[in-house]
């Protein structure tokens, strides 16, 4: 399944979750990986100063631990270290590929694997603090084949394409099914089907494969990963692509690309060199750093330039009033573009009026 741009609504939104929660109610960030009083405090406290903060336009995640992307390599046997006042980090386990496809041959048991069971009694006890709330196990997930190849062996995945590339891909071959067969334990745990009306890929270690090895290295294991889970839509997130990269994306019959944070690429690349419906995020850095009125310039710069969208994601270090003003900024840019879109008119005003 796949949309073409032309045929995608403009589409914008804000996001707010659990560590803005968490810095709002004063609560260490470390502690809302892994403590259940830590995330029930942060969210009765810190959900309604984000609400008073932000307005109603945003959309507030529930009540659960902040996003751990390790949860199938903690399953598959990978330590997870919990910094203070930082996010989480793992530790590569397989010291060669052939380890490594022997280890991924074996049955698991996602259940009863790794931090699995500590995280699904910590699922049970936010529900039992919020039963009003219909709350679903997120939040100790996985990654595409590449970034999860690089999270198990480590820097060494590098040297394995080029060392050994034909055991380096039955080892992505093993390893794609791996992913796909935790992502299905998951949706089951949420009471839905094995495969998905939509299926995303994150995987930005995808990224650091040179664009020529995409055919051999990247795209046969993408495509394994979307077969194994949906005959619906397809999305991708992948950061810090080049435009080389960029016409790749077109054979996976994406339904919408989410380049994330990028260096090397702009919105018109993204248009002038792929097909694929595309979402340009504002990033942290850039609402540190941008005042209102670029805020608004950047928006309609990045729908005119032909983003099929626009987003931000409210992060902790982004709690202040000025933070505020920027992400009403955003917003009131957002909704501008949004009407101009429904009654086709053009994207980019000659004057952008101050926020």
């Amino acid at each position: 399944m796949s949309t073409s741009r032309d045929e995608t609504p403009f589409h914008w939104y804000v996001t707010c979750g659990m560590p803005v929660y968490a810095e709002l109610a004063g609560v260490r960030f470390d502690r809302i990986f892994r403590e259940a009083d830590a995330i029930i405090d942060a969210f009765a406290v810190g959900e309604p100063r984000a609400r008073a903060l932000f307005g109603p336009e945003v959309t507030y995640a529930g009540p659960g631990w902040a996003g751990i992307s390790y949860g199938h390599v903690s399953c598959l046997g990978a330590p997870l270290h919990f910094p203070q006042d930082s996010e989480v980090a793992h530790t590569p386990i397989y010291g060669s590929l052939r380890e490594g496809i022997e280890a991924l041959e074996q049955p698991v048991d996602w259940a009863e694997a790794g931090m699995m069971p500590f995280y699904l009694d910590l699922w049970e006890a936010v529900r039992r603090a919020f039963p009003e709330k219909d709350i679903p196990f997120a939040g100790f997930g996985y990654e595409g084949p590449l970034t999860t190849a690089w999270e198990l062996r480590g820097h060494d995945f590098f040297l394995d394409i080029y060392d050994d590339p034909d055991r380096c891909k039955a080892f992505l071959r093993r390893l794609t099914d791996s992913i796909t067969e935790y992502a299905i334990f998951v949706r089951r745990l949420n009471g839905e089907s094995a495969r998905a009306q939509r299926v995303g890929l994150y995987d930005d270690i995808a990224s650091l494969i040179h664009p020529r090895l995409w055919p051999e290295f990247v795209l046969p294991y993408a495509e394994q990963y979307f077969q194994n889970q949906t005959s619906g839509e397809r999305y991708a997130h992948i950061e810090n692509l080049v435009p080389e990269h960029l016409p790749y994306l077109d054979l996976l019959a994406l339904d919408s690309f989410d380049p994330s944070v990028v260096t090397k690429l702009t919105p018109a690349d993204v248009r002038d060199h792929c097909q694929v419906p595309f979402y340009w995020r504002l990033t942290p850095m850039q609402m540190r750093d941008l005042s209102c009125e670029e805020i608004r310039r950047f928006v309609f710069a990045s729908v005119a330039d032909g983003a099929s969208g626009i987003f931000c994601n409210v992060l902790r270090g982004m709690t202040t009033p000025a933070d505020a003003r920027k992400v009403r900024s955003f917003i009131d840019a957002a909704k501008d573009c949004a009407n101009r879109a429904a009654n086709n008119e053009p994207l980019a005003p000659t004057q952008p009026r101050r926020s």
